[in-house]
C-alpha cells in the first residue's frame, strides 16, 4: 500500500538521513522525501500495520531530527 504524508523536517540533508532510516523500519517496503514539498512516500509491505509502521518511522526519524513529525 503506497501512502504519502505530510511531514516536518527542517533540511535537504535530514530529510535524505530521515528518508534513509524511514526506508530501514519493519514493514516499510520503501521510502521516499521530498524536500520541497514536506511530503514522505511510504510504500507499505503487505499485511502491515500502519499505525505501528508509523510510531517506528517517527522514532527513528526523530534521532536525526528532534522536530520530525508526520501529519496525518
Amino acid at each position: 500500500m503506497r501512502k504519502i504524508y505530510k511531514i516536518e523536517v527542517d533540511c535537504a540533508h535530514c530529510a535524505m538521513l530521515c528518508e534513509r532510516e524511514a526506508a530501514k523500519v519493519e514493514g516499510v517496503g520503501s521510502a521516499a522525501i521530498n524536500f520541497m514539498t514536506q511530503k514522505m512516500t511510504l510504500e507499505l509491505e503487505d499485511g502491515a500495520d500502519e499505525k505501528k509502521v508509523l510510531k517506528a518511522v517517527i522514532k527513528a526519524c526523530r534521532r536525526i531530527e528532534r522536530g520530525f513529525d508526520i501529519e496525518l
